[in-house]
């Protein structure tokens, strides 16, 4: 099966939800991407954040539609690798710009990190309205 590996990595298990909590998920990715448009003027390295969660919460969404929840420590790595199984090499250059914004996120939340720049975070917002109705679609 295509999600075995991760299972057997233990980044990823079986779990059943409601229809009405997956569309919770994805209401709640919309409404942090409009918030994260709004930062946009006031704090562009929340506004990147809130972009990055907002990917990450249609990536759960997709998980949780798919049968499957993220476990473990890095459950945002185990979404992305789950997303890089069922969106294929197709997609892969959205899941490499997604996880370089992990990267950057984890450093902007837990450290020091506040070099975002106006660009990056307008062009982050821009790119998580397209990736998010991308996966929206395999919803």
């Amino acid at each position: 099966m295509k999600f075995d590996e991760l299972q057997k990595r233990n980044l990823i298990e079986k779990y059943s939800v409601p229809a009405e909590e997956i569309e919770a998920i994805l209401e709640a990715s919309r409404s942090d991407l409009k918030t994260s448009q709004k930062l946009l003027n006031t704090d562009i390295c929340w506004a990147f954040n809130i972009a990055y969660n907002s990917i990450l919460e249609a990536g759960i969404a997709l998980m949780y539609k798919k049968g499957f929840r993220p476990i473990g420590e890095a459950k945002h790595v185990s979404v992305i690798l789950f997303l890089r199984k069922i969106l294929g090499r197709e997609y892969e250059g959205h899941l490499n710009r997604f996880d370089q914004m992990r990267r950057r996120r984890n450093k902007a939340v837990y450290g020091v990190l506040r070099d975002i720049t106006e660009y990056e975070a307008k062009d982050s917002v821009k790119f998580a309205l397209e990736f998010i109705e991308e996966i929206i679609k395999f919803i």
